[in-house]
């Protein structure tokens, strides 16, 4: 997601828009991952997962977290060589994607059910309209 999100950019921006990711992951590792998939946004830390909280973001059972779909999506990425490694104490976080506006109201939402569970990235542009 991170990374078709780079690629689409400067869409995004042509909207008018910007990108900010929020993430459980210390800030450490989230400098590694910018320079590593070398990111043109800001991807934030919020390891207490309140930013998770205050948009009503859900923990996922085990059924969801382990759901066929989503084993099969990390089976994709270990087999092209990807290792990723989240943060022990938040592995059941699920996540969302939001679209505000310039106001900080929410114009568009979408809470993951499984980890997998994800809009488009031409999703959240068509979004943005303009």
């Amino acid at each position: 997601h991170l990374s078709q999100l780079r690629q689409q950019y400067g869409e995004i921006q042509a909207k008018g828009a910007e990108v900010v990711a929020v993430s459980f992951e210390p800030r450490e590792r989230l400098f590694q991952l910018t320079r590593q998939l070398q990111l043109p946004f800001a991807i934030l830390s919020d390891p207490e997962g309140d930013v998770y909280r205050a948009y009503g973001l859900a923990q996922g059972n085990l059924l969801k977290i382990f759901s066929p779909r989503t084993v099969w999506t990390y089976v994709k990425h270990f087999a092209r060589g990807r290792r990723y490694h989240h943060a022990a104490s938040d592995w059941r976080q699920l996540g969302g994607d939001f679209v505000l506006g310039e106001d900080g109201t929410v114009l568009y939402e979408h809470r993951g059910q499984t980890p997998s569970d994800r809009p488009t990235v031409a999703e959240l542009i068509a979004e943005l309209g303009g």
